[in-house]
């Protein structure tokens, strides 16, 4: 009897994929050569933005706000690049949700310049600072550069939308910092942590990878493109809730997100050259689809909606407008890299996606 519940134990595990397959050179390249030199570059461009507010603030003029909406811009691409890895350090900073949540409470932002008292960890203030707030800050409170300066010159509350500024780029910085050390060997070392995860199963780095994977492209589909679109609104657009809806980079933003996904796939290094990625092991498991592997299949269908979304013209808020067809086709186009990566993909390498959503696929 004891024998054969310990049969049907072992039969009732999942069959992980076949363990031959160098995982640790994979995680090795996708945290040495994307992750940690990603947030660095991250670190780096948040540290220029501080700046730019520190000497904006000080003299702020024409030549200085350019300056620094300059620098915001370098910053939120900076972003794009690592917002797939809610695990580890971030997790537990919670640097997806602190960093962008949007479309930004312009009312919340305003209520807190103007009281000049708030916490901005406070769960009501989670959409009142991040990078939307301040696409906001920069470029949503004058219809042109000469208004948004007498914003922070003449405007009676001047000085406390200064301090606000500089307040919520400090707070990204210091988490963005904190997230990087994080990772690095010379510091929270938990670079050592993932390339040690080897396994497939639940709490694996490629389990969670594959999962924040799928989580982040399931928010680009949705969230970036989908709800503005109308995608959840029976028809009904939504432009002002675009990623960066009033600098007007949103297809910038959305297209280098898909870009930094589309690298993590194929294990690109951050300089470009190729690396051990999830492909090449769906290559090694030999994985079809179709009559064809599926590795192919989900680079091919991930440059073709690279191809549609590069075809989107910005503003998107303008866009949806006017030219709702060009955004639909880069929308269905995504939605067919969905089940490619949340149904195909996890089913060969042996992961359970474990997150949810209300998104119905």
């Amino acid at each position: 009897m004891l024998a054969f519940l310990s049969c049907k134990k072992e039969k009732d595990k999942e069959p992980e994929p076949e363990s031959d397959f160098d995982r640790k050179a994979m995680l090795e390249n996708i945290g040495n050569m994307i992750i940690i030199p990603g947030y660095e570059n991250l670190n780096n461009k948040v540290v220029q933005l501080d700046s730019a507010v520190v000497v904006f603030n000080a003299s702020p003029d024409l030549s200085n706000l350019s300056a620094l909406q300059n620098a915001f811009k370098g910053a939120y691409m900076a972003w794009q690049k690592v917002s797939v890895f809610e695990f580890g350090p971030a997790e537990q900073a919670l640097l997806r949700t602190n960093t962008n949540t949007f479309p930004t409470d312009t009312a919340q932002i305003i209520t807190n310049v103007n009281s000049g008292s708030y916490n901005l960890s406070l769960v009501s203030n989670i959409d009142a600072k991040g990078f939307p707030a301040i696409d906001y800050l920069l470029f949503g409170i004058g219809s042109d550069n000469v208004a948004i300066l007498n914003k922070y010159v003449a405007d009676a509350g001047a000085a406390e939308r200064k301090t606000y500024l500089h307040d919520v780029v400090n707070e990204i910085k210091l988490n963005v910092n904190n997230v990087y050390n994080g990772w690095k060997a010379s510091g929270g070392n938990y670079i050592s942590t993932f390339v040690s995860a080897m396994g497939t199963d639940v709490g694996s780095s490629i389990g969670y990878l594959v999962n924040q994977l799928n989580y982040d492209f399931e928010s680009l589909k949705n969230y970036k493109i989908g709800i503005p679109l109308g995608k959840k609104t029976l028809g009904t657009p939504l432009p002002e809730k675009t990623e960066a809806h009033y600098s007007g980079i949103s297809v910038q933003l959305a297209s280098a997100h898909l870009k930094a996904i589309e690298g993590i796939y194929l294990g690109r290094k951050y300089d470009e050259t190729d690396g051990a990625g999830l492909d090449e092991y769906l290559v090694y498991l030999k994985s079809q689809y179709n009559s064809g592997l599926l590795s192919d299949a989900i680079k091919n269908q991930l440059s073709t909606a690279a191809t549609k979304l590069d075809a989107v013209p910005d503003p998107l808020s303008e866009t949806i407008l006017n030219n709702a067809a060009v955004v639909d086709a880069a929308y269905m186009e995504l939605q067919k890299q969905v089940v490619l990566f949340k149904t195909d993909m996890p089913s060969a390498l042996g992961v359970l996606i474990t997150y949810q959503d209300n998104d119905g696929d």
